[in-house]
């Protein structure tokens, strides 16, 4: 008998587009006294996609909570980490807040993410 393979269910590539993970440049250097370093930050592009979230979305949502500027983005296959930044083609800039659980047989991979807007203006 030859290996199994499994169906791995990945977003349409049509749907893809290419999108950014901003990945600081900055350190922590132990040898001046753990001053924090700024350096210039670099921005890895992968395919994703970001899509609005669904009920079953927000009832997986640990913290509970949601805004209007809650959505999800899916890729197939591109880990991103809590708390990371990504820009999407457009330039929005984009927070994620936690990764959804899905099956472990296949790469794909979906996060609540939060959009950044601009502050109102007094």
């Amino acid at each position: 008998m030859t290996g199994f393979a499994y169906a791995q269910p990945q977003i349409p590539t049509g749907l893809m587009h290419e999108m950014y993970e901003i990945q600081s440049g900055a350190e922590f250097k132990q040898n001046n006294g753990g001053q924090y370093i700024p350096g210039k930050g670099k921005e890895e592009p992968f395919q994703g996609v970001v899509l609005p979230v669904n009920d079953k979305d927000l009832v997986r949502d640990a913290a509970g909570t949601y805004t209007h500027c809650t959505e999800k983005i899916y890729t197939n296959g591109h880990a991103l980490q809590n708390g990371a930044r990504v820009r999407d083609k457009d330039g929005t800039i984009y927070t994620v807040v936690q990764e959804l659980g899905h099956n472990s047989i296949h790469p794909m991979k979906r996060y609540l993410i939060e959009r950044k807007e601009a502050s109102a203006k007094r």
